[in-house]
Parts: structure tokens; sequence; C-alpha cells
């Protein structure tokens, strides 16, 4: 019997480069993930919760030791707490305009916290709850619990 002799045309190079650079590409997706370098760092972040009564802020002080996860096991310490006035957004049809108006009773509360983090060129983790500006976040301490969302970090 004659062996058959393979053949190669201009497309099997082509198929073969693509399947190549496609290779090529989630390599480079996928070994930073695998060999992610991270530092532990202490880091400050800012939550911001809103539209809260005045005795939620009031049980807020700084020292506390926070939770920020849902698991309970991250957690970190209350650096700062601010208040403002709530507002919302308010539609006025006579005018046809839209402006932000206070709402009686009620305050916007800004929690800095410091957690012990894992930094990677991907992320900032307390644990293995993620810091993200915009993220929400869970923040329980002793006589309140609420969720907010990270509006900065300060590493």
């Amino acid at each position: 019997m004659a062996e058959k002799k393979i053949k190669f045309t201009v497309i099997d190079v082509i198929i073969v480069l693509v399947v190549l650079i496609a290779l090529g590409i989630g390599a480079v997706k996928v070994f930073p993930r695998l060999f992610n370098n991270s530092k532990n760092e202490k880091v400050d972040f800012t939550v911001m919760i809103q539209n809260k009564d005045a005795d939620f802020a009031d049980a807020i002080t700084v020292g506390d030791s926070v939770t920020i996860s849902l698991t309970e096991k991250d957690g970190g310490i209350v650096k700062a707490v601010k208040t403002e006035p709530a507002k919302t957004m308010a539609y006025n049809s006579i005018d046809n305009t839209y402006s932000n108006e206070v709402i009686d009773g009620k305050t916007d509360v800004y929690i800095t916290i410091e957690a012990d983090t894992a930094v990677s060129d991907l992320a900032v983790k307390a644990g293995g709850t993620a810091v993200k500006v915009g993220s929400e976040i869970p923040v329980r301490g002793k006589g309140y619990a609420s969720m907010g969302y990270v509006i900065e970090i300060n590493d």
C-alpha cells in the first residue's frame, strides 16, 4: 500500500495561525490570574449609606470593629464617620425642572473603614470580599447593619 502524502494549503496555514493566536490570547488572560502577585496592605475605603435615621449614624463610632461581608469573615475598623442631610431628586412639573430636595429626618452616612487587604493588579480584596468603587457592600457593627456603596478607595 502506498502512504498518503499530507498536503498543506493556504487555508490550513491560516487555520493553524488563528488557533495559535487564540491560544496565545487565552494564555495572556489566564496566566495573570494563576500567578496573581498580591501584596497585603491596609487600605482605607469610604462606604456611603443613604437615607438613614440620625440614630443610625449615632450608633457608629470611630474604632468600631465592622464586618464587610455576608459571611462575617471579613472586617475592618471604622476610622471616620461623616453625615450629611439626605437629598432626593424632585421634579417640579410647573417649571419643568429638577432639583435636589433635603429629606427631613434622614441622613447620608459616610463611613471610612480601614481593612487588611490583598492588593493586586486585578483587585483589592478584604479576605473574600472584593472592594471596588461602585460596588454594594454590607457594613455591620455592634447595634447597626446596612448595605452601602464603596465611593472611594485610598491605598
